[in-house]
């Protein structure tokens, strides 16, 4: 039997420079994907993604510039084959680090 789960995915923009380069500072720039459940968790405490993602850059040592909210979409997602491949992948790392 199949079981199925939409999850939805908010992907953001963030431009974000470290501080620690010499000037001139490279701009870089990288997309955050977050789902639903984790929004809803940070609107719950009152916290907007974008500080949060800020937030999680600066705990880094870099700072960011900007936070663009990109696209949105919703995956459907199989738990019986998401199941067997973790199952599988966790086997896996389990015997590669026997062999070690």
């Amino acid at each position: 039997m199949k079981f199925f789960k939409t999850i939805n995915l908010a992907a953001y923009e963030v431009e974000y420079i470290d501080q620690r380069e010499p000037k001139p500072r490279t701009v870089k720039r990288e997309t955050v994907v977050l789902d639903s459940g984790r929004i809803s968790a940070l609107g719950r405490l009152g916290i907007r993604p974008a500080g949060w993602i800020s937030q999680q850059f600066a705990a880094q040592g870099y700072t960011v510039t900007t936070v663009r909210k990109g696209e949105s979409l919703g995956a459907d997602v199989d738990l019986s084959e998401l199941w067997q491949r973790t199952a599988a992948q966790i086997a896996e790392q389990q015997e590669g680090g026997a062999a070690e």
